[in-house]
């Protein structure tokens, strides 16, 4: 697990063409994100406070630190801290299977005096316990990300896993709408029963639906490239007439050698549902198809804001999903890198501010 963590960072590290340069924190707002629920979702313009009014100690829960989304939302919430005068404390799950092992890191961290959490959970249904201990006891969750069904949460920064899943639907489905030739497709969409995987799979079916796409296979797996890679290599040897493969960017990171070693990587399109440095390099040579991309390193800016809006009750909005699109090798070149991904040098933070 761990080498798997060190030889996913340094390939974000070793992505040089991402620069080195930090958005400097002026740069990063106003910021068009959808805000609402139950279908009442409108467009704002968000803005952080100015300064946060005291040093608030604040637990940062990701599943892993295994790919560079996440590696981008540390960044963001970082950067947003030192900006408002905040503490940050990150904590590392070690994976998805790793459920236990985030609620007790939780628990630890509040043990250890947080006044607020930010949680990328694990499981949907499995951090209601936890929260609604941290509810009684008067300590503000931001759900990030992932989602959860709880509603013992104090406010929602989603990065919206449904429509970045809808999004990859939608962008197979232009290019293959009803009645045209039928295109066969392996969805690899990360570890079953994760919250943001369900959200990705839901987003997906709705955006094919009524095109000529046709999933042949699902395979579930953690998104750590050696179990990803097994499954593309059990999809190619059960499927021999595959058009496309789509899923996270660490199967897709992954797929590339693989499709290029079986000599199909002209025959068998990868479509990403998100971005990271590998898949970035890899769609401007033109080795994978489409990514999404959603500003993740601005959303744990987001993230780290709402936090301390909840602390100090200052929160406009309670639920806020940051808004993305699909990119391919005509037009990656538009993409503001700095908004997706930390910038190449960038190692984990886990303790900032004193």
């Amino acid at each position: 697990m761990l080498r798997l963590q060190r030889l996913a960072l340094a390939a974000a590290s070793a992505v040089l063409m991402l620069g080195t340069t930090t958005v400097r924190a002026a740069d990063w707002y106003p910021l068009k994100v959808n805000t609402g629920t139950d279908g009442k979702v409108a467009l704002a313009d968000y803005r952080p406070l100015d300064k946060a009014s005291k040093n608030w100690s604040i637990c940062v829960s990701f599943p892993h630190m295994k790919d560079p989304f996440f590696l981008a939302a540390n960044y963001g919430m970082v950067e947003e801290a030192r900006r408002l005068g905040v503490r940050v404390q990150t904590l590392d799950a070690g994976g998805y299977t790793g459920l236990n092992t985030q609620i007790s890191q939780i628990e630890n961290c509040v043990s250890g005096g947080a006044d607020a959490v930010v949680m990328v959970a694990i499981a949907r249904d499995g951090m209601n316990n936890l929260l609604t201990q941290l509810k009684s006891k008067n300590i503000p969750v931001v759900d990030a990300v992932n989602g959860v069904s709880s509603k013992d949460t104090g406010a929602r920064v989603l990065t919206s896993p449904r429509d970045e899943g809808l999004r990859a639907g939608q962008y197979l489905a232009k290019k293959h709408p009803q009645g045209s030739k039928p295109v066969k497709v392996a969805w690899l969409p990360g570890p079953a029963g994760a919250g943001f995987v369900e959200a990705f799979n839901a987003g997906f079916q709705e955006g094919i639906k009524g095109s000529a796409v046709v999933v042949a296979e699902t395979k579930y797996g953690d998104v750590g490239k050696e179990v990803q890679a097994r499954l593309v290599e059990d999809i190619l040897q059960t499927h021999k007439d595959l058009d496309y493969i789509v899923g996270t960017a660490v199967m897709a990171e992954a797929a590339v050698p693989i499709l290029k070693a079986r000599k199909v990587h002209d025959k068998v399109m990868m479509v990403s549902i998100y971005m990271t440095p590998g898949v970035y390099r890899h769609l401007k040579a033109r080795n994978i198809e489409a990514a999404g991309a959603t500003p993740i390193a601005l959303t744990g800016r987001i993230m780290l804001d709402t936090a301390v809006r909840l602390l100090e009750k200052k929160v406009e909005y309670p639920d806020v999903n940051t808004l993305g699109q699909v990119y391919t090798g005509a037009d990656i070149g538009t993409l503001a890198i700095n908004d997706v991904l930390a910038p190449a040098s960038y190692k984990p933070v886990f303790k900032f501010g004193k």
